[in-house]
């Protein structure tokens, strides 16, 4: 019975948040495997064809169906320019948010060894519910809308020096109506992104192995929602070990995150777990998260040379 209660009180209090709400994209841990998908500016960044998948499962022991999950390919298309394609969805409770976008970035040199990244990102998201099995005490709830598509759009910059980089973006700049309920009005909020890290690069005997560590700090604020993450994430070869931790401002409890990750020529694998310190949501578990990248190289006659920047970020 408390079971089941619990499990009830969990999905009403995600639907009201989501009715009552401006709806807020879930954050990722693994952000930094999928930089375009967050910045557009970073489209094309690998100077070949990346593919990416990612998938977050969030809270498992609640039976709500907080699931996040995407895909999106990015490659350069010509000098200076890249373009790419994702898809997401957000699962949670009785919604659904899936979307669809497109990117293109253009790249200006601005040194030998830095460069200013400008993109836009175009799309359609949709907010879809599924009524079936959910019991409303309120009977004068009515969902007349149970999926709505609106346009969305966003914007980003970044730049990288040596080993420095910093970026911004603006997503949701078209405020997309997503309200289910003739009586309620619901329009996203404009989410800004801030990132920014730094690559240390370590010296080893062996010139054949690679080692280094980055710091890396991403705030992003939807609507009165702000998040706050700091990571710091060791490279040694081909092993991938880090450790973050992300705080809800306004809120008590963190998230602390252990990082395990593979990186080949080629291929990254990363996993992520996730702790929640909150002890009124601890019961309902914790989240796992896994990425995976696929370089492909193209030929290519014109080619845009990299920078020396963060191996992730390529």
């Amino acid at each position: 019975m408390l079971k089941r209660m619990s499990k009830h009180l969990l999905i009403m209090v995600t639907l009201c948040g989501c009715l009552c709400a401006n709806a807020q994209d879930s954050p990722l841990t693994l952000w930094c495997y999928d930089v375009h998908t967050v910045n557009p500016a970073m489209a094309g960044s690998a100077n070949q064809l990346r593919l990416n998948t990612f998938y977050r499962n969030q809270w498992l022991k609640a039976d709500a169906g907080f699931q996040y999950y995407g895909a999106s390919a990015d490659m350069p298309v010509a000098k200076n320019m890249g373009a790419g394609i994702g898809f997401s969805n957000d699962h949670a409770a009785a919604f659904a948010k899936p979307s669809i976008h497109g990117s293109y970035s253009y790249t200006v040199k601005t040194g030998l060894q830095s460069e200013l990244r400008f993109g836009i990102r175009a799309g359609v998201m949709q907010k879809y519910l599924s009524a079936s099995g959910l019991t409303f005490e309120q009977t004068e709830f009515v969902a007349n809308r149970t999926s709505k598509i609106k346009l969305d759009a966003g914007i980003g910059a970044e730049l990288s020096v040596k080993n420095f980089f910093a970026g911004i973006s603006f997503d949701h700049l078209t405020r997309p109506r997503q309200e289910i309920s003739g009586e309620i009005e619901s329009r996203t909020s404009i989410k800004m992104t801030l990132n920014a890290g730094f690559v240390h690069k370590i010296k080893t005997a062996d010139r054949k192995k690679m080692a280094e560590i980055m710091p890396i700090l991403i705030f992003q604020q939807h609507g009165k929602q702000q998040n706050l993450q700091f990571s710091v994430i060791g490279q040694v070869n081909w092993m991938v070990m880090g450790l973050a931790c992300r705080k809800n401002i306004g809120t008590d409890a963190p998230w602390s995150s252990i990082i395990l990750g593979y990186r080949m020529l080629d291929l990254r694998i990363a996993y992520s777990y996730d702790i929640d310190m909150n002890r009124k949501t601890t019961k309902f578990g914790n989240a796992h998260e896994i990425s995976i990248t696929k370089l492909i190289a193209m030929n290519r006659k014109e080619k845009h040379k990299s920078i020396d920047c963060p191996s992730f970020l390529r």
